[in-house]
This record gives structure tokens, C-alpha cells and sequence, in this order.
């Protein structure tokens, strides 16, 4: 996407127009178009990783109330347990390290480097390679669609990724070891053909799929029951079981509906801001949504302080059942580069967390890009802005993905 591979090039001569941070930008961009697909009761502890030379060593600790920990790696060596893993901080893969030019080197990297890792909050890492990552085999005019989604829940304690080995998606319940395959086929080429993302509800007990084609389902976890959505309509946010679904109309983003579970959709009134903004998930008790809108200069190219204006951003929260806007409030004490894009879950029932790309620096020549994600939370009731942590990695390129997003 143009910011990202603005940014990209604002900071090195020469490097590859690709984009940094495919998931984050992605997702936007594909609501916008109609092309995507996105999704707490609690977003707990997240974490910085800076990907660097050597081996695993881990830092930590808590800065003006920010938290920051992280893994210092670029090998890991350690795969990931069958059982017995704590709640995940984040998960993110970099392309090793090394600069990627669509088209020309990604067959390259089918390597044990180029697989998802996951970061645990006690700050160990793991490979995930049943999960796989990058699409080796992907052509330049696709590379927006450059890997396989994983997404966390909100809780951290189960991942939704894409089983080669099965032909189908799958979820995982790190610390119990269940795995559960979903029953909807879906070849390795129909990912790389198209893509096809994931919402995992925030107890990771229901999985949404969008992509169209058969593809646009929700999956209750444990029992395997399908639901397919009707013709027109893309899952947009997922609650737990007994909670709301919310789905998007084809082509119009504004146009919200809540699942009946007779699988039909009451419509929404149409959304009063544009573009359409992003929907973040369902409050603890189901019944709230949440999102972001006003902003100026949020989605610029190298963004700074001179271009970003949150004279007018709102938090607004809507009625999970009836779209009913309850609450728009402006955010205060947000800093001057606030530029937040991105609503994800709970972390209580009064705050959300919301994030916005980093990149912090301009490296000197022959330096690694430092790239990812800054997260605030901010209270629906009183629009209080308050930094909560900062998420990196030293990359030409890659993802990171957090809990509740």
C-alpha cells in the first residue's frame, strides 16, 4: 500500500517498494474496497520485538507506564511446544532479515527464518512451522497478498493460522495443546490465488472467514458447526458464543448488519462517518462496538506531527444489535502524532485498544529499518488517551500481529 511503501523508500535509497506491514495496511485498504476481511474482553500484556543479529535474548520492563519487553532475535531456534505455552504477547515474521523484492526473490526464502514466530508475555519465542507464512511462490502483481494469515485472540491464549499439512485453517489452544481443524477446505493455491483473512472471536471460541466464494463463514471452534453468511455479505467483527456477528455489505463498508441465528442479516442505518472506519470488537459483554474517525494525516506517507490533526478525532461507539451510534466523544491527551488506524479489543469495559504503524527512525545507510506497531488505550466514556505499548522489528519487510486485532 502507498503508505507503507512511501515510508519505505523515505528511508532507504534503493530498497525494495514493497509493503512493511502488509496486515496492518492491508486491512484497511480492503475494507475500503471490499475486498478484506478483519477482526475482547481483555487485550492483556503486548510486547516489543526487535529483530536483530544473534541469538535469543530477552528484555523487559515498564517506562513511563509503557510497557516494553521483547525478544532480540533474528534465529530462533526453539519450536513451538505441543502444550503448555502461556498467552501470547504478539507473533510476527521479518523475511530473515533481508531486503525482498517481490517477484525476484521470494521463491528464496522458504526457510525455517521466514516462518511465523510467536512471542509468549513471559518473553519466549517460538517457530510456529505448521503455520505456514509466506507464499514463496507469489508473483509480483500479488504481492499484497504475500502470506497466510495468523491472528491471536484477545486473550492470547489460542492462534488461528493456516495448516498446509490439513488443506484448512485450524486453531490452537496454546497452553491445553487442542488443535481444531476447520471444516471448510481451502487449498494452498486458493490462498495464493486470493486471499482469504481471519476474526477470531476475543475467547478464540469462533472463527470468521472472508474471502468470498464459499469462503464467508463463521465457525463455532469447538463443535465445528458452519454458518454461511448470505450472498452479499463478509463477516466484520465476531463475538463469542452467544455474541454478536457483525457483517459488511459487498462493495459497501459503510452498510453494517448483525446475524440472526436463523443466518439472515438485520441491516444496519448506514454509518455517519467516511471513509469507513475500522471496527474494532465487540465489548466484553457483547453489546458495544467501537471505532475510530475524524483524524486527519493519520494515513500520509512519512507521517509526522506538521501533518496529523486530532483537533477532530471521535471515539464512537455503536449498538452491537441495532447500529445504533450511542456515544461520540473527542479523544483528549492524545499526543501530537497521534495516528491511529485501528480499533481492536477490550480491555475493560470502558477501554479499547487502538493501534497505529511505527517507524521511528530514518537508519543510517547499510542499517536494517526498524517497522511496526504503537498502541494506546483509549476509554469510549471520556475519550482519554493513554500510551500503552510499543511493538517492533528490525525488517525490510514483514508482519506483526497483535492479541484482539
Amino acid at each position: 500500500m502507498s503508505t507503507f511503501r512511501d515510508q519505505l523508500q523515505s528511508i532507504a535509497d534503493g530498497a525494495p517498494a514493497v509493503d512493511l506491514a502488509e496486515r496492518v495496511i492491508r486491512r484497511a485498504e480492503r475494507r475500503r474496497r471490499g475486498a478484506r476481511a478483519a477482526a475482547g474482553a481483555v487485550v492483556l500484556a503486548v510486547a516489543v520485538a526487535v529483530v536483530a543479529a544473534g541469538g535469543a535474548i530477552v528484555t523487559g520492563g515498564q517506562r513511563g507506564g509503557v510497557i516494553t519487553s521483547g525478544v532480540i532475535t533474528s534465529k530462533v531456534t526453539d519450536t513451538l511446544p505441543a502444550s503448555g505455552v502461556g498467552p501470547l504477547s504478539h507473533a510476527y515474521y521479518d523475511w530473515c532479515g533481508e531486503e525482498w523484492t517481490p517477484g525476484r526473490n521470494t521463491h528464496t526464502f522458504a526457510r525455517e527464518c521466514a516462518q511465523w514466530n510467536v512471542v509468549t508475555r513471559a518473553g519466549r519465542t517460538y517457530r510456529m512451522p505448521e503455520a505456514l507464512s509466506v507464499y514463496t511462490e507469489q508473483s509480483a502483481d500479488e504481492y499484497m497478498n504475500t502470506n497466510a494469515p495468523l491472528v491471536i485472540s484477545a486473550d492470547g491464549e489460542r492462534v488461528a493460522y493456516y495448516s498446509e499439512k490439513d488443506q484448512a485453517f485450524a486453531v490452537r489452544d496454546l497452553h491445553g495443546g487442542q488443535v481444531w481443524t476447520v471444516p471448510v477446505p481451502v487449498s494452498r493455491a486458493e490462498l495464493v490465488a486470493r486471499p482469504v483473512l481471519l476474526l477470531l472471536s476475543p475467547g478464540g471460541t469462533r472463527l470468521g472467514l472472508w474471502g468470498g466464494s464459499g469462503l464467508d463463514v463463521v465457525v463455532e471452534v469447538e463443535t465445528g458447526h458452519v454458518t454461511h453468511l448470505p450472498d452479499g455479505w463478509h463477516v466484520r467483527a465476531v463475538g463469542d458464543a452467544g455474541g454478536p456477528v457483525i457483517v459488511t455489505r459487498e462493495g459497501r463498508d459503510d452498510e453494517l448488519g448483525a446475524l440472526r441465528e436463523d443466518g439472515t442479516v438485520r441491516a444496519f442505518p448506514p454509518l455517519e462517518d467516511t471513509p469507513p472506519p475500522d471496527l474494532g470488537q465487540p465489548s466484553p459483554d457483547g453489546r458495544t462496538l467501537a471505532y475510530l474517525t475524524g483524524m486527519t494525516g493519520a494515513a500520509t506517507s512519512t507521517p509526522g506531527p506538521s501533518e496529523r490533526s486530532t483537533a477532530n478525532a471521535t471515539i464512537v461507539t455503536l449498538d452491537a444489535a441495532t447500529g445504533e451510534t450511542l456515544r461520540r466523544t473527542r479523544l483528549r491527551g492524545a499526543p501530537r502524532d497521534f495516528g491511529a488506524m485501528r480499533v481492536g479489543g477490550w480491555l475493560s469495559r470502558t477501554e479499547v485498544v487502538v493501534t497505529e504503524p511505527v517507524m521511528d527512525r530514518v537508519p543510517k545507510r547499510g542499517e536494517t529499518p526498524t517497522l511496526g506497531e504503537r498502541t494506546y488505550r483509549v476509554d469510549v466514556r471520556t475519550g482519554r488517551v493513554r500510551p500503552l505499548a510499543v511493538h517492533t522489528f528490525r525488517g525490510w519487510a514483514g508482519s506483526l500481529e497483535l492479541p484482539g486485532f
